[in-house]
């Protein structure tokens, strides 16, 4: 279940929406959450209901609100009295105003580790997160009391993201945008220094002088004030000519790597292996006339894109004229546009909109590749959807090198190294779990945390998942966490916190699949767990209702999209995936 509050008060499971009636419920919820976990008084809950003035009968009126609420979360939550009012503990649910801080943290800190390229990813994504003005739909007095300081710090982030452009040298593309919050918020310096910035930086000197100088007066006028120390600042760089204007494309330094993960276990010898291959002839000795390429392949949340971003970091070295970082999945698991990505990579590189604007995919093919041409630039290429997608994002010179992750075979990367990944096993899934939550969260319930790991089957992402939920709710025991997870039927419903959603990200591949493997899929998820862990192709053909051959080349089908994998004793179905099938399956048909 999730619960949003960046934009209209809602709820939504499983992609649908469950309907909060009137304004006193959404206003119930809002201020709840909005508690993360502590008491809210009645008294509080009566004033953001009713203001000043409550009815004869609030006592009652708030027990009715309240009761509600509870019949409508179901057991997703506890929603309980706890003098003097009420407690809300979402468990395993998430909320978005949760994840857009942590991404928001994570911008920052990228930013302040001169990393502005992965900044402003970061913040981006955060701010994704709002669809509108905070705490919609709720009462006036909760708006008014909660709002304001939501909404200063969607502007604080957007600023930061707007910082993090202009250290990438985005002037051009950040102009209009500019142009149009200084309009919006004409009392906000800061925006209007950043306008000033991008102005001059792009040969209009004049017209950032004349913005001061509009701002004063405007600060003047209307507040009686002068200009602030940072504002001013930017208005003597401008004087002196020290704002520096969009770099050539040759001498941009792209930094837009992930931020390196910190719970990393148990991929230590596939580690070592990459960092040779992406290194091998860097410093001009044997193996530097062939082009460097790594793929690593593996089932949804098995940590290929956390493997990939390790390596990354741990070479960047090698590779002084920067790194390049690209999604080629959308949110909803369909490829990215490559013209979209090919344009987001050459703005790194330090092309404006006006050069690419118009532009074919063999103009920007041609322009990408002349942009890398004799540079040591490290292009790290995150869930590929196949080989058509990948082909014109590869470097035609042996000074870059290339780092994919994939979910798919991809033959086409000739020469590549290919890294196959599996699911954990039972040691190193520990050391992920300890390193997640703490290891003094599992001191003295070793056992009790081995329950848990049993349930997520040695997938990383269900690991960093369980073990962020220790981390954060130190509440919550491993032995109560393993006993909810026992539960097949509310399994993946435990495994998902925050921004981490083990089934959302298994059920987004299934709904990826062509609709014969789907079908397949859905047939062999039904079979009971132990056929589950030996698969074979005649027990296939039964389930599946088909002759023997063709029920091997279905299967062969689903090896190619990691959903299903091959065993010494036959095709093994992850435990989560068959939960994740039967999951979406059933969403389909409903």
């Amino acid at each position: 279940m999730e619960f949003r509050i960046l934009g209209r008060v809602e709820i939504r499971e499983g992609g649908r929406q469950i309907t909060l009636s009137g304004t006193k419920q959404p206003t119930v919820l809002a201020a709840l959450l909005l508690a993360r976990g502590e008491v809210v008084s009645d008294g509080k809950l009566s004033r953001l209901l009713w203001g000043w003035n409550p009815p004869p009968t609030v006592s009652a009126q708030l027990y009715t609100h309240v009761s509600r609420l509870r019949r409508l979360l179901g057991d997703h939550v506890s929603l309980t009295r706890v003098a003097p009012g009420y407690v809300l503990d979402i468990g395993a649910c998430s909320v978005d105003l949760d994840a857009y801080e942590r991404m928001a943290a994570s911008g920052r800190e990228a930013m302040a580790a001169g990393d502005p390229g992965t900044a402003g990813l970061l913040l981006r994504e955060a701010l994704s997160l709002w669809s509108g003005p905070p705490l919609s739909g709720v009462t006036e007095h909760l708006a008014e009391a909660e709002a304001p300081a939501l909404a200063e710090s969607r502007l604080v982030t957007l600023e930061n993201r707007i910082d993090a452009d202009l250290a990438c040298r985005a002037h051009h593309q950040l102009t209009p945008e500019l142009t149009a919050l200084t309009t919006q918020f004409p009392l906000r310096e800061r925006l209007r220094g950043q306008l000033m910035t991008a102005l001059a930086a792009t040969g209009r000197k004049g017209e950032a002088l004349r913005l001061y100088h509009r701002g004063h007066r405007l600060l003047a006028d209307e507040l009686g004030v002068d200009p602030g120390q940072e504002l001013n600042a930017v208005y003597q760089s401008v004087l002196d000519d020290r704002v520096t204007g969009t770099a050539a494309p040759a001498t941009a330094v792209p930094l837009m790597l992930p931020p390196d993960v910190a719970d990393f276990a148990g991929r230590e010898g596939q580690l070592d292996a990459l960092q040779a291959e992406l290194t091998e002839g860097t410093g001009g000795g044997p193996g530097s006339w062939r082009p460097r390429r790594a793929v690593i392949l593996g089932m949804p949340g098995v940590g290929k894109t956390a493997l990939a971003v390790r390596a990354a970091h741990a070479v960047r070295a090698h590779f002084p004229d920067g790194q390049l970082f690209a999604r080629l999945r959308a949110d909803d698991d369909t490829p990215r546009a490559l013209s979209d990505v090919l344009t987001e990579l050459l703005r790194t590189l330090g092309h404006s909109g006006s050069e690419l604007d118009g532009l074919d995919l063999g103009a920007l093919t041609n322009r990408y590749r002349e942009a890398l041409a004799d540079r040591r630039i490290l292009v790290l290429l995150d869930d590929a959807a196949g080989e058509a997608q990948l082909a014109p994002l590869l470097p035609n010179t042996p000074e870059s090198a290339v780092l994919v992750t994939s979910r798919v075979p991809l033959p086409w990367v000739a020469g590549a190294r290919i890294t196959v990944l599996e699911p954990l096993g039972d040691r190193a899934a520990f050391e992920l779990l300890a390193a997640t939550a703490g290891e003094m969260r599992l001191s003295g319930c070793e056992e009790d945390a081995r329950s848990v790991l049993a349930h997520c089957a040695g997938l990383p992402l269900a690991i960093r998942t369980v073990g962020t939920r220790l981390a954060c709710r130190p509440q919550l025991q491993p032995r109560t966490l393993a006993h909810r997870l026992a539960d097949e039927h509310r399994r993946l419903d435990e495994l998902r916190f925050g921004g981490l959603d083990v089934g959302a990200r298994l059920r987004s591949a299934w709904n990826a699949l062509d609709p014969e493997s789907a079908a397949a899929l859905d047939r062999l998820a039904g079979l009971d767990g132990a056929a589950n862990e030996g698969l074979d192709a005649d027990t296939a053909a039964a389930a599946l209702v088909v002759p023997r051959a063709e029920a091997e080349r279905i299967l062969e089908s689903l090896v190619d999209t990691a959903m299903l994998q091959p065993g010494r004793y036959g095709y093994r179905l992850h435990p989560l995936v068959r939960l994740a099938s039967r999951s979406a399956a059933g969403v389909t048909a409903a």
